[in-house]
């Protein structure tokens, strides 16, 4: 399982999984942590939130 960690200057280094593909990303001294791969993913993830919450409304 990847983890990150996050030194002492408050920067994180090791990786972690993109929340849609499972994809290693080199998290490289972020100050955030990364998440997706690319604004795609991330507009994917948003997306498919809001039509589950839609689809839950009926």
């Amino acid at each position: 399982m990847a983890q990150a960690r996050r030194g002492d200057d408050g920067r994180y280094h090791g990786d972690l999984p993109c929340v849609w593909c499972k994809a290693l990303l080199d998290q490289k001294g972020r100050r955030r942590v990364r998440r997706y791969c690319g604004p795609w993913h991330r507009t994917k993830q948003y997306v498919s939130t809001v039509v589950a919450v839609v689809a839950g409304l009926f």
